[in-house]
């Protein structure tokens, strides 16, 4: 059901059309606010309102924006995932041969081919453990929860407020030299994975905190044993570096 994106409560609709292009936004009778700004915005103001993790535009994007029905993830929503996986792909590998290549001979000199297809395996591999220990902190946390929990729109809900990660591009467009200060992206994506998952669950910050940080320790110790098993350096047998300096959250 639409969703008042001012206050959360449930409207009958958004606006009511009169013609192709004349259209009335419909006023929640809770707040007495338009029911659903955005209706009328461009992408524009509302990525901008995505920087600035106002939980309005996040109640826009999960209730009204996206289909309540079925159980599966939406196609556009998917599609931005791959497009997430495919650039920490590209991230990893930039910082690899930027900062790393003297401290890892043995994996540079492979094709180009095999260093692509382990750092994708990587990726995806993290990637779905993150979202299963979410879930299933999310399912703990909210066992004794009145609303039913669809964990379709908690992955959604992660991949939409992950969008702070494509600012890396600038770094790399700008030949920005001090990559490792990435971490200031992390932590404007945490923030906005926190600011989506409290929109959704209706959780306090505190437990929506507690969520992510669960995450956070699953996909870095699926990092661990990913490289752990599967990465072997011919100088050192089983390289501590890949057990370092590969880790990203």
């Amino acid at each position: 059901m639409p969703t008042c994106v001012e206050c959360g409560a449930s409207v009958i609709n958004l606006y009511t059309q009169y013609s192709k292009d004349n259209i009335r936004l419909t006023s929640c009778e809770n707040c007495n606010n338009f029911a659903d700004k955005y209706i009328e915005h461009d992408f524009v103001v509302i990525f901008i309102d995505m920087l600035l993790h106002k939980p309005q535009v996040y109640r826009h994007l999960l209730f009204n924006r996206i289909v309540q029905e079925g159980n599966k993830i939406e196609p556009h929503v998917f599609r931005f995932a791959i497009l997430l996986i495919l650039f920490e792909v590209y991230i990893k590998w930039f910082r690899l041969e930027r900062y790393d290549t003297a401290y890892d001979l043995t994996f540079v000199q492979q094709p180009l081919y095999y260093q692509y297809l382990y750092i994708l395996a990587l990726c995806v591999f993290e990637f779905i453990v993150f979202h299963c220990c979410i879930c299933l902190s999310v399912r703990w946390f909210c066992c004794n929860y009145e609303k039913a929990i669809r964990y379709n729109f908690v992955s959604m809900a992660l991949i939409i407020s992950s969008f702070g990660k494509m600012l890396l591009i600038l770094m790399v467009i700008w030949d920005y030299k001090q990559l490792e200060y990435s971490w200031l992206v992390s932590i404007i994506v945490l923030a906005s994975n926190i600011e989506a998952l409290t929109v959704y669950l209706g959780l306090p910050y505190i437990k929506t905190l507690s969520i992510m940080a669960f995450g956070i320790a699953g996909r870095l110790f699926a990092q661990l044993v990913f490289l752990y098993t599967t990465y072997v350096d011919s100088d050192n047998e089983r390289s501590p570096y890949a057990g370092s300096k590969w880790l990203t959250i």
